[in-house]
């Protein structure tokens, strides 16, 4: 089977997908709905199966998200509350009423007691399950809270918005640990890439912006290409992101070497992607765009291809040091005068460790030949 083909079909809704959310360990995706309800169903190759719906919200789901376990599932409203459901039943574990003054936009869990919310007016909060009131409150930014990620030291918090800057915080902190300059554009989307050492951000121009951790004045690189808004932006691995945008088209794109490598999918024109995700098994991407569906798309020969490479150069390393070890075990013998064969090689098994090694290396460059085209097929 071609790379591309071996994919569930596509999941129709009859209303809008406002976000979407794939559960840490199951086949099993969450969609907040624009009419305010959050559904659930488990998606596969044989077909998709509705788990529940439930009217979470009196107003708009922005924001669905799994806790770390599974067993719940956030999600946020225009109508200002947050609900947790139970991810086997679909019924409401906790309800929040009124959290913010403004619409919530944004949603991000850090564990399974901590979460955060943002609001359309730049209100950041951060909630505790064991509390009822939040338990910080940020207020540098003026306009919507478009995406927010959390680093790998698991206190810092990083949000971008339609005002045009980037802010972290330290969450065990009442105040702003840095703030950008203003980028006069709206900044929609982030993940963070390179053992976290960097940060990737979309733009309603259309360009990819690159910061460095810890430097969070100014962008230090830039990724022109993409010819609308980057509204989604999902990372595949420390060197790989994906982009979602308002084209319709979904683009894999390599950091640090920068360069676009293809289309992973399309929506078709006029079908701007809101969302992606990848799935927990690293089998499928997941978008939802202004079509009413979702769509999966095959990106399991990426993971296999690259691991297989990296498999060949392994191998061809641990070569190079037996060969390396090989000739100070000669010498022991010839200097002890007691030439039992132990430690040598005949010139024909020389010359056909040589030929392995050889084949090895051609092998490791195939896949890497591989994995900059293999997505070039029709999805």
């Amino acid at each position: 089977m071609n790379p591309g083909e071996n994919k569930p079909a596509a999941l129709q809704f009859e209303d809008n997908i406002f976000h979407l959310d794939l559960h840490p360990s199951n086949e099993i995706v969450a969609t907040g709905m624009i009419n305010g309800r959050i559904q659930c169903h488990r998606y596969g190759l044989e077909g998709h199966e509705h788990l529940w719906t439930c009217r979470a919200f009196k107003k708009s789901c922005r924001g669905v998200s799994f806790t770390p376990d599974g067993t719940g599932v956030y999600g946020i409203s225009r109508d200002r509350s947050i609900q947790l459901l139970d991810t086997e039943t679909g019924k409401s574990i906790r309800v929040r009423e009124a959290t913010h003054e403004s619409p919530i936009n944004s949603l991000l869990v850090l564990d399974q007691n901590l979460m955060v919310s943002a609001d359309d007016q730049g209100i950041i909060k951060i909630w505790d399950n064991r509390k009822d009131k939040p338990v910080q409150t940020y207020t540098e930014h003026e306009d919507f809270i478009a995406d927010m990620t959390f680093g790998k030291d698991h206190r810092t918090l990083v949000a971008v918005g339609g005002d045009g800057y980037l802010s972290t915080w330290d969450i065990r902190k009442p105040n702003v640990a840095a703030m950008s300059d203003q980028m006069e554009d709206e900044l929609l989307s982030i993940a963070l890439v390179k053992d976290g050492k960097k940060a990737v951000v979309g733009t309603q121009d259309g360009i990819l912006t690159l910061w460095s951790w810890g430097d969070w004045g100014d962008y230090n690189d830039r990724i022109v290409g993409h010819p609308n808004s980057i509204d989604a932006i999902c990372k595949l691995d420390e060197d790989t992101i994906c982009t979602g945008s308002s084209d319709g088209i979904i683009r894999l794109v390599s950091i640090l070497p920068n360069q676009f490598h293809g289309v992973l999918g399309d929506h078709g024109e006029d079908m701007p992607i809101e969302n992606l995700k990848l799935s927990h098994d690293k089998k499928y991407l997941v978008s939802s765009g202004h079509d009413d569906k979702l769509q999966f798309w095959d990106v399991a020969h990426l993971f296999q291809e690259e691991e297989e490479a990296a498999a060949a150069a392994q191998e061809e390393d641990a070569d190079e040091n037996t060969e390396k070890e090989e000739p100070a075990l000669q010498d022991t013998v010839a200097d002890g005068d007691d030439d039992d064969g132990w430690g040598t090689d005949s010139d024909d098994e020389k010359e056909k460790k040589k030929r392995k090694k050889t084949q090895k290396k051609n092998k490791a460059e195939k896949k890497k030949s591989i994995k900059n085209t293999a997505f070039f097929a029709d999805m």
